[in-house]
């Protein structure tokens, strides 16, 4: 996305997620090693279960698989956008903001998204316990953020690319999958190249 909210969830999502709550959100999709087709069940995440008894929390290294997870149906849903999907990777507020970003970003406005964060550093700030939520606070970095066009040519690049991030991202267990439920910057000034 271009300036606007965007960094960490697919990038555009990111923004789109954070424009709404402070008119400049941000979510923007993290891509590793290729876009994941699967989502990663909530079970697989070591310690956790689906529906985990009391103490069965996140730790550091379940909490980035389900960021990097999240993050790469994220980055897919931005490259192929279609609102009919978003349910299988966010809900509540955070499905709303990517449903507008999507709209009135890139189907609007005939593109695609090709976004890449490198992620720097996570912290658990719920570990996800029982039934409560996993949030995690991230420092990001944007690698990549180009605007493809229907004939498959970058129409434009986010500015924000090489700068990093601050994003508290909130997770829940829905079924077999991890959702994203919530998505802020911690920045004082969002990146407008920021997305949700």
């Amino acid at each position: 996305m271009d300036a606007q909210p965007r960094r960490r969830l697919g990038g555009a999502l990111l923004l789109a997620v954070l424009p709404i709550v402070a008119a400049c959100g941000a979510l923007a999709v993290v891509h590793f090693s290729g876009v994941r087709s699967g989502a990663l069940p909530a079970r697989a995440v070591p310690g956790v279960a689906t529906t985990p008894g009391s103490g069965a929390c996140v730790d550091v290294a379940g909490a980035r698989m389900v960021w990097s997870d999240v993050n790469a149906r994220l980055q897919a849903l931005v490259l192929h956008p279609d609102v009919g999907r978003i349910a299988g990777v966010a809900q509540g507020a955070a499905a709303t903001q990517m449903q507008q970003y999507l709209q009135q970003r890139l189907i609007d406005q005939h593109l695609t998204e090709r976004e890449l964060e490198r992620l720097d550093d996570l912290s658990i700030v719920e570990a996800g316990c029982g039934s409560g939520p996993l949030t995690v606070r991230v420092t990001e970095t944007l690698v990549q953020d180009d605007y493809i066009d229907a004939g498959g040519s970058v129409d434009h690049t986010d500015p924000g690319v090489g700068s990093a991030s601050h994003v508290l991202e909130s997770y829940v267990r829905s079924g077999d999958v991890w959702k994203v439920i919530t998505i802020s910057s911690l920045d004082q000034t969002p990146n407008p190249g920021t997305t949700v």
